[in-house]
């Protein structure tokens, strides 16, 4: 279980709670969670999640092992967005909601239950998800989910090269109150002390990672790092948002596996050296040319308290004709 942080203005932030066609399945053990190719999440990132599954083409999503996201064991969640939807508020905000790259699925079993969002992606032969419980009785429940099928095959580096980059988007959820999207309606009214359930807050933000196959290291940065709480200004509704810049976060010190998982720690871009997470992940694909890991990250921006993260990322290798900035200056 984790703890909400209070922080900047209203954003308060919770503790956390831990510990198909789809050819995904897992099992939980060794103090992280097994996915079905053998690789472990480590402990620290899977958190209180065990599993999940995810089938792009028919946009469904189980989720196994989250507290309080349901009445069974196993879970399924309700499709909301592919990518980036923009949204309008009761009081005529629009924005633009949820993480490109990603399927948006929630959850929630009753108007007094806890609300659950999942964010989710895929490529052939990788899976990856974060989930997180809005803050509730002074908690959330959530974690990140991945995993591989099949062996592992390593990339090939540009001739000359020993290194090879990937890059992408990243996905994350965040204990703190986000904007109300979809919370069940409580009907009749309750007495105001009653702690009703919140949606969780999100960050959005890019990625790129290094991976020096002669060596065997990993490291890179997550940046352009936004998060979308509910808005805490009094003349907004419950539905308004307001964004806050965070700091960009290093991914250092990675250690690549012979299996093509890897591990490392987090240090925030404060100019100090400071590990504040951990993040991890492993290589797949037919010919090693997809990345999925996730991260977990505390304590990163100097005006919030307890503040925590859990975040995911899918990424594609760098290629050449590929035209992103990011590939065209990793490639030769």
């Amino acid at each position: 279980m984790t703890r909400i942080y209070t922080g900047i203005a209203a954003l308060a932030v919770l503790a956390a709670c831990g510990g198909s066609s789809n050819p995904f399945t897992s099992t939980t053990g060794g103090g992280g969670t097994t996915g079905s190719g053998g690789i472990e999440v480590p402990a620290a990132i899977a958190n209180d999640l065990d599993s999940l599954n995810y089938d792009a083409a028919n946009r469904t999503l189980t989720v196994s092992g989250l507290t309080q996201d349901g009445v069974p064991l196993v879970n399924t969640y309700n499709f909301v967005s592919e990518g980036q939807q923009v949204l309008t508020t009761s009081t005529g905000q629009s924005y633009t909601a949820y993480i490109d790259g990603y399927a948006t699925f929630t959850a929630q079993n009753d108007p007094l239950g806890r609300h659950a969002t999942a964010f989710v992606a895929s490529r052939e032969g990788v899976q990856a998800g974060v989930v997180l419980t809005g803050g509730q009785f002074g908690d959330f429940f959530g974690g990140t989910f991945y995993e591989r099928t099949g062996t592992y095959t390593a990339p090939v580096a540009p001739e000359g090269r020993f290194d090879v980059t990937y890059h992408g988007t990243y996905a994350a959820g965040l204990n703190g109150p986000g904007p109300v999207t979809d919370l069940l309606p409580i009907n009749p009214t309750l007495d105001p002390d009653i702690n009703t359930p919140n949606q969780a807050a999100y960050v959005r933000g890019l990625i790129f990672v290094n991976v020096d196959l002669n060596d065997m290291s990993v490291e890179g940065e997550i940046y352009n790092r936004t998060a979308v709480f509910q808005s805490s200004l009094a003349a907004d509704g419950p539905d308004d948002v307001q964004f806050a810049a965070l700091p960009d976060i290093f991914l250092v010190e990675g250690a690549l596996e012979d299996d093509g998982s890897f591990a490392g720690v987090t240090d925030d871009d404060d100019g100090e050296i400071d590990t504040n997470g951990t993040f991890a992940g492993v290589i797949g694909g037919p010919n090693g040319e997809s990345m999925v890991g996730g991260t977990s990250l505390t304590d990163f921006v100097d005006q919030f308290d307890n503040e925590i993260e859990y975040g995911v990322f899918v990424l594609d290798l760098c290629q050449a004709g590929d035209t992103d900035p990011v590939c065209l200056n990793a490639q030769p």
